[in-house]
């Protein structure tokens, strides 16, 4: 049997979980944009045909920084060393370093490959946390005991 510490779920855990899930919808259908706008240039290349995913991308970047807000607002949040320097790192790739990126892509096709494997690690760090906070919510359900057993013992009832 193995045990586990007793777990709360507060109010900002409950933010938290809300706030990754939304940024994981709304990063995919940025990676969505990016390809709409590539289309766009192709059969139109005059204007600006990535406006709607600069756009987003700002959003995606103030998300980013509210949820470093929720964690280091919850003492719950702030415990868990994984999930502070993950929000951390979130919130500093999507603003300023994706933006970053970017501009300089105008200039040097390479660096603006960068650009779309930093926001790949975006997405996997709100996945991340999304994961986090939805263990922390199992985690305290009520009616959880805090002795659980493993897969491999409840195999062997």
């Amino acid at each position: 049997m193995t045990t586990r510490p007793s777990s709360t779920w507060s109010r900002l855990d409950g933010v938290l979980l809300v706030f990754t899930s939304v940024a994981l919808v709304v990063i995919a259908a940025q990676f969505a944009l990016a390809g709409l706008g590539a289309f766009r240039t192709l059969n139109a290349p005059a204007g600006n045909a990535y406006a709607a995913h600069e756009a987003l991308g700002i959003a995606i970047g103030v998300l980013a920084w509210i949820i470093l807000a929720v964690v280091l607002a919850s003492p719950a949040g702030r415990a868990r060393a994984g999930t502070l320097w993950t929000a951390l790192a979130l919130a500093l790739l999507a603003i300023p370093v994706e933006p970053l990126l970017a501009g300089a892509g105008r200039h040097v096709p390479a660096v603006g490959a960068l650009h779309a494997v930093t926001g790949l690690a975006i997405f996997a760090l709100a996945g991340w946390l999304t994961g986090a906070a939805a263990r922390q919510r199992e985690a305290a359900r009520p009616g959880r005991s805090a002795t659980t057993t493993s897969p491999a013992e409840r195999s062997r009832s």
